[in-house]
């Protein structure tokens, strides 16, 4: 029976933390003896080795920065209640639909007279605005927002430069491989074609590459 520690996690998370323990060994250790391809540099030298060391480095920054920001909106909607936002009453029904700007409440409410019922939506949605900056400052969202977007902005070039590079070895091989299915399939839980041959390919290489105790 398994521990009850390990009753939370799934197969998705095994097998996502089994490709990057892979990457990250085969990266680190030369080709056994006998390996079907070798090169004359050792994989250390492997300049696309060195590239993905980069990009790992920004990818788990940008992980942490995403988790970050998550948690600081989760904190300011609890606090809240929702993102800036008014009602617009339906006259047909009687009922209402939320209106998050300006624009929308113009669009809701066309008509000449409903020139005091479009004046009260904007300054109820102003003051909603006004309310989540002040929270929002307090909090530290919206910064932390920013902080995610440039730490991707700088994974994306590091991939993009990664992707472009030609290895030198069968490691600098399978470090492209990983940081794709890292950056496409990121939970490693899709399961149409290509994205399991995939992950299939990758465990290969450590197998040829790594060796046994690799990992």
């Amino acid at each position: 029976m398994a521990s009850s520690g390990n009753k939370d996690v799934s197969p998705e998370t095994t097998r996502r933390n089994f490709l990057a323990r892979a990457a990250a060994s085969i990266a680190a250790a030369p080709a056994p003896a006998g390996a079907i391809v070798r090169t004359e540099r050792s994989e250390q030298d492997d300049p696309v080795v060195s590239l993905w060391r980069d990009w790992l480095v920004a990818h788990r920054l940008c992980g942490e920065a995403c988790r970050r920001q998550q948690k600081l909106e989760t904190e300011l909607l609890r606090e809240l209640g929702s993102f800036p936002r008014t009602k617009i009453p339906l006259t047909e029904d009687c009922g209402f639909i939320w209106a998050y700007s300006g624009r929308e409440i113009d669009r809701l409410l066309p008509n000449a007279d409903q020139d005091e019922m479009r004046r009260q939506a904007r300054a109820a949605l102003a003051a909603r605005r006004s309310e989540w900056k002040a929270a929002d400052k307090r909090v530290g969202y919206t910064r932390a927002k920013k902080a995610e977007e440039e730490i991707a902005d700088i994974e994306e070039a590091l991939a993009k430069e990664l992707w472009s590079a030609a290895p030198r070895s069968v490691a600098g091989v399978a470090v492209k491989l990983h940081s794709l299915l890292e950056m496409e399939d990121p939970r490693s839980a899709l399961q149409e074609a290509p994205w399991p041959e995939l992950r299939t390919i990758l465990a290969d290489l450590v197998r040829i590459c790594a060796g046994p105790n690799a990992i």
